[in-house]
């Protein structure tokens, strides 16, 4: 696309505005530890919490497992982490689940209102449309409500003849980490909000459906376990919806400048833990040392 309309390329008004581009690197940088904010929470909740520094550190470490093909690495580097702290393997599996409900959900919601906002998406308006769009919504709203989460759990316990569990967790426990993780969804995508305007000139009425337009297309690559980080499937969804706001070929050429940009935050957010995780081991070390020798 961008090939057979290179001259559309070359005219487009593409700018460079350095302040607007370090802003959003900051924001979509704060939706992470916001993200952490709702697993460490939910790891409260269920007794399984780990102090904050390694909860930081286990949270981004298992990131890394999206860069591998089925996106079950993700979960399992998590789980293996917590499991090997002693922690209770059903609560951990628990933790998962919700977490990753809650940011499904998050992400709809902010994509629904993001369309709800943008007049010129009306294909999306009727009725029967609607219903569609709001009904996986819904089944997974109900599917977090505890009792249920308890009985889904426990008939699964129960066919695989294991004790069942109590969950500690309340409704308003899982509403709260909810908005938490429509917060981290939202910050993050007023971040690509402020990547696009950087980089091409957008209007601030776009920035709610640019950023429930980045929440859906990280959805769907996040579902889509065949492909490493969703690469392609995010790119693809991201350039339909931004073809809404600007020309096709710009949308393809900003659409890799966003996983690029997003990489290389997510990666430099991990070797940021990681030293800062050597600091902390060495002057440890340094200062049980001296302790000894006093």
């Amino acid at each position: 696309m961008v090939w057979q309309n290179w001259a559309q390329v070359k005219e487009a008004s593409f700018t460079l505005e350095p302040y607007t581009l370090l802003l959003a690197t900051l924001s979509y940088g704060a939706a992470f530890f916001i993200q952490v904010w709702a697993w460490y929470l939910i790891t409260v909740k269920l007794g399984i919490a780990l102090p904050r520094f390694e909860t930081l550190e286990s949270w981004f470490y298992s990131q890394l497992g999206k860069y591998l093909p089925g996106k079950v690495w993700l979960l399992l580097s998590r789980f293996y982490f917590y499991e090997s702290k002693a922690k209770s393997r059903k609560s951990i599996w628990i933790a998962l689940y919700v977490e990753t409900a809650t940011m499904v959900i998050a992400a709809w919601l902010l994509f629904l209102a993001g369309l709800f906002f943008f007049q010129e998406v009306r294909t999306f308006y009727s009725a029967g449309k609607w219903i569609g769009w709001m009904l996986p919504f819904l089944l997974a709203f109900l599917s977090l409500h505890p009792r249920v989460l308890q009985k889904i759990f426990n008939w699964i316990l129960t066919f695989l003849k294991k004790d069942t569990v109590s969950l500690s967790i309340s409704y308003r426990d899982i509403l709260w980490i909810l908005f938490i993780s429509v917060l981290s969804w939202a910050v993050g995508g007023v971040g690509f909000y402020f990547f696009v305007k950087s980089l091409y000139p957008v209007s601030l009425s776009h920035a709610l459906f640019l950023a429930g337009s980045l929440s859906f297309a990280s959805l769907l690559g996040l579902i889509a376990i065949f492909a490493p980080i969703g690469l392609g499937v995010r790119e693809g969804i991201l350039v339909y919806f931004l073809s809404y706001v600007m020309p096709s070929s710009v949308a393809v050429v900003i659409s890799i400048l966003t996983r690029l940009w997003m990489t290389f935050i997510e990666i430099g957010l991990i070797g940021m833990i990681y030293l800062v995780g050597k600091f902390r081991k060495g002057f440890g070390k340094r200062r049980d040392e001296r302790t000894a020798r006093e």
